[in-house]
This record gives structure tokens, C-alpha cells and sequence, in this order.
């Protein structure tokens, strides 16, 4: 608790410094610090979470920009259950004070081509979307054939790589990453592309998006992941392929609200992997009331070796003020042949002016 609680004091301070300084065009900088409490309300386990992020984004030549992010965690009393889905996308078993998930170069040739070559993270190359964005649940985060086959850059990792990006045409993006095979937090074995020993990790995608009424456009993407990974004796590289898709269709305005349809899935083309497969399907309704509200309800089914899992998770995000929010959350989880019920209350701060 001390340490992290240090590392809080020290990234608010830098930030202090930089909120009384003027800011330059050239410099966006942004703080998320969330504070949530977990109650499976069926063994009666607790657990307090607490999530610390400091990004900055800098200017440097033309088209050039260096891209950082750094976080913190802390946690006391575990995981309130054994489930793969996971019931927070900010939890995470060890405590860290200090963890350098991006520090990137990014240089863009025009409008239509960007490169970014350094420390990278995945959830943020790929898994930014609005309506995945509103839920808790770490299935929501980055799909569970990745983050439970692959060592890969998924929170709270980063790896070496380099992620493009084009845009041939208006409202389509392709992208296009490498990634080392093996990501870590340990700032000593961060900075490392080594094939022959860590493997390989690549992943791309197709994006279409169509502006709607509202506020959120219809989005339409399917990717591929191929990894060639250490097994575990790292005697030999493991060849891993799978796909995933994801659909947030605009379905009907009701006054300013806008009733989103939520659709995703992801397969692997062998079976021996521990996650075979995933899919999950929801509503979303933005700006509810004056204080754009947001509710959602997404049902989760995960395909795992070791018993499938189906988690339903009911939620609904608040902004009090434009930097404070609210955010319960409900789980209804069936795994491993038990089922339990799980609540979480999450506290957002947001600052900066790059949000």
C-alpha cells in the first residue's frame, strides 16, 4: 500500500507541475485515477482495486510525436473469484507501483499513413471502441483468445513493436502490428525484439465506420492474431492462429439517447489452445439524461479447456462533473459448474487536455 501510494504521490505531483505551467499545442498530457470496490455477493469475498494512469503525448518534428503512458496498481484482497472472464479490465493479481506500458515514436506521412515503433500495448492499438469501452469485465478489454493463450501486450504488459495504420478511403482503416512474443512489465525486459527466443506476435484488422444521428457512428471490423510463441519448456515455438469481429450498430434515437447494438466473437483455428473461442452480444443506450448517462447490459460466453464460462454483466456510468464519475456494475457468472453473483462500485477521475 505504501509503495503504490508513493507512486501516486509522485505522478500527481508531475502533474501539479505541468496543470501550472501553461500547456503548449505541442504537449497533451491525461490522468485517470479509479478507485473501485468488488462484493461476490454469494461467498461473501471483498476486494479493493485501485488504478493509476499518467499518459502524455509530445510534439516533435513534423508529423512526429513520442506517445507515453505509465500506471499503477494496487489491490488488497484478491480476486473475489477464480473465473476466467474476470470481473475488472483494471485488476490485476500483483501489486506494481510503476508499471511503463507505452513509450513510442509516432510519425504520421500526411493523413492517410501513421508508423508508431517502440513500447506498445495492445488494448490500445485495437480495443478503444465505445461500446466495448463502457463494461467492466476484462472480456470486454481485449478478447480472451488473447489475453488467456498468448504472453502478449495485453494489460498490464507492453512489448516491443511497430503498429501501422492507413486510411485509403474515408471511414476505412487498416491496421497492422508486430509485436515481440513475449510482453512484461519489467522495465529490464521491455525494450527487447528477440524472435528466435520470445517468438513473434502479429495482428491486423479492417475497420468501416458509418456516422449515425447520434453519437456514436456504426462500426464494422474483423481482425486476424498469428503467434509464434515459446511452449512451456521454450524447447520449441508454438504456431497459434485465430480471428475475431466486432459489430456497434446505432439501432434507433429515442430523443437525444442512442440505443447501440453490441456484437463480438473470436475463434481459434486449433483447438488445443486453452481458449478456443469467445462471443458476446449487448445493448448500449448513451446520453440518457443531462449528465450523459450511459447503460448497457452484455452477455459474455467464453469457451475455455478447463470449463466454459457465461457472465451477464449489467451497468450503468455516470459523469457527476466532467472530471468525477460513477459507475456500478453488476455480474451474474456461471463458471466451472458454480455459479455466483458479483457487484462492483467504480470512482473515476479524469484530467487533462488530451482526453
Amino acid at each position: 500500500m505504501y509503495r503504490f501510494l508513493c507512486g501516486l504521490a509522485a505522478c500527481l505531483c508531475v502533474i501539479g507541475v505541468r496543470a501550472q505551467t501553461p500547456v503548449s499545442s505541442r504537449v497533451g498530457w491525461n490522468l485517470t485515477a479509479m478507485t473501485e470496490g468488488e462484493w461476490n455477493m454469494t461467498s461473501g469475498n471483498t476486494s479493493w482495486v485501485n488504478y493509476l494512469e499518467v499518459g502524455v503525448d509530445v510534439g516533435l518534428w513534423k508529423g512526429a510525436s513520442f506517445e507515453g503512458m505509465a500506471i499503477a496498481t494496487w489491490q488488497t484482497g484478491g480476486a473475489v473469484d477464480d473465473d476466467n472472464l474476470g470481473l475488472s479490465n483494471i485488476y490485476t493479481d500483483e501489486n506494481r507501483p510503476f508499471r511503463l506500458m507505452q513509450a513510442s515514436l509516432r510519425q504520421s506521412f500526411g493523413e492517410c499513413f501513421f508508423v508508431s515503433i517502440g513500447l506498445r500495448n495492445v488494448d490500445a492499438d485495437y480495443f478503444i471502441t465505445p461500446a466495448t469501452g463502457l463494461f467492466t469485465g476484462a472480456a470486454d478489454a481485449d478478447y480472451p483468445i488473447l489475453s488467456l493463450n498468448y504472453p502478449l501486450a495485453t494489460f498490464p504488459l507492453g512489448a516491443m513493436g511497430v503498429h501501422l495504420e492507413y486510411l485509403p478511403v474515408s471511414r476505412l482503416t487498416l491496421k497492422a502490428s508486430v509485436y515481440n512474443g513475449v510482453a512484461s512489465d519489467d522495465f529490464d525486459r521491455q525494450f527487447r525484439f528477440c524472435p528466435s527466443g520470445d517468438g513473434i506476435f502479429t495482428m491486423g484488422s479492417i475497420s468501416y465506420e458509418i456516422p449515425s444521428k447520434g453519437e456514436q457512428a456504426a462500426n464494422y471490423t474483423i481482425g486476424y492474431v498469428y503467434g509464434k510463441t515459446p511452449s512451456e519448456d521454450r524447447s520449441v515455438h508454438e504456431r497459434e492462429t485465430g480471428f475475431w469481429a466486432l459489430l456497434e450498430q446505432p439501432l434507433l434515437m429515442v430523443g437525444k439517447s442512442q440505443l447501440v447494438l453490441l456484437g463480438q466473437g473470436a475463434a481459434m483455428t486449433r483447438r488445443y489452445v486453452p481458449c478456443n473461442g469467445y462471443w458476446g452480444g449487448g445493448l448500449v443506450m448513451n446520453r440518457i439524461t443531462r449528465n450523459d448517462m450511459t447503460a448497457g447490459i452484455v452477455f459474455n460466453r467464453l469457451l475455455f479447456s478447463g470449463g466454459d464460462e457465461t457472465d451477464i454483466e449489467c451497468t450503468l456510468h455516470c459523469h457527476l462533473t466532467p472530471w468525477l464519475s460513477v459507475q456500478p456494475a453488476l455480474h451474474i457468472i456461471h463458471h466451472n459448474k458454480h455459479n455466483f453473483v458479483a457487484g462492483l462500485l467504480r470512482v473515476s477521475l479524469e484530467f487533462g487536455n488530451n482526453r
